[in-house]
């Protein structure tokens, strides 16, 4: 037993003599930079008003900002919403019996608000309009490219909704501000249609034009991007038709007024 104490007390003693080593050393800098502190202080009597002065103010801006703390939380909440009130809301657009079941389908497929939703089915109508393409095309587009994020990112550094090249495309982006744009999903939109339209014009069809809008020089090296755009657009069309048909099926006002007009008449005539 006295053998292994022995043994085991010199290891013992070495970390127990570094420790206080360590200690020591510790305990002399900490002095070092208190007397190199002090003597600094000694010398340059402006540097201890200086400190002062930034003490004194840093304790009233934090008294000042509790107390404004403190007076907001004490406000009752109808002060508050006047501000919030006043803040500008987008106006809903009107959209159309076909216009309004692809924006519900969309929203729900794609986990966006309906009304964030609507926003954009409106615009695809109304640039689809303005650059002589199918809106529900534009709307497959952005499907694929960004799955309506309008924050999306490529690794090539495409952005946006439409997924498009802000700095190749300066130009397009220049009435709206420039290639910082291409998050705004308004700009975004307008911008990748003209891209789009170009792109079919130079490739003579859709499907060629959605190869050149990815950016792929051969059919082998689009990875199935036009299918993919092209199937997506099918399903719209195959939606908005839904819409058709149930619009069909419902009688015009005109018409049921003048059903009932002929069924009163009848009556009046059998009495």
């Amino acid at each position: 037993m006295l053998n292994l104490l022995h043994v085991a007390l010199p290891p013992a003693r070495r970390l127990l003599g570094g420790i206080w080593d360590l200690t020591h050393q510790t305990l002399m800098m900490v002095g070092l930079f208190v007397v190199a502190g002090g003597a600094y202080l000694f010398f340059r009597p402006d540097a201890v008003s200086m400190l002062d002065r930034g003490l004194t103010q840093w304790v009233l801006a934090r008294k000042t900002a509790a107390e404004e703390l403190q007076a907001l939380a004490q406000q009752p909440g109808d002060v508050l919403m006047p501000a919030a009130q006043a803040a500008p809301q987008p106006a809903l657009p009107t959209l159309d019996a076909r216009q309004r079941v692809v924006s519900d389908w969309l929203a729900r497929r794609y986990s966006i608000a309906p009304n964030a939703m609507a926003q954009l089915v409106s615009a695809a109508w109304s640039v689809g309009r303005e650059q002589r393409l199918d809106p529900l095309l534009i709307l497959a587009v952005m499907a694929v490219e960004s799955s309506f994020n309008p924050y999306a990112q490529s690794s090539v550094g495409a952005t946006g909704l439409m997924q498009v090249m802000a700095g190749v495309h300066r130009d397009k982006f220049a009435p709206f501000g420039g290639p910082q744009a291409s998050i705004d999903p308004l700009a975004n939109l307008r911008v990748g249609a003209v891209v789009l339209k170009d792109a079919i014009a130079r490739g003579g069809s859709v499907r060629t034009g959605l190869r050149y809008y990815v950016g792929a020089t051969s059919a082998a090296s689009e990875g199935g991007y036009a299918d993919k755009v092209l199937a997506e657009e099918a399903q719209l069309q195959r939606v908005a038709a839904l819409a058709a048909k149930v619009q069909a099926k419902r009688p015009t006002k005109a018409a049921a007024t003048q059903t009932a007009r002929g069924a009163a008449s009848a009556a009046t005539a059998r009495t």
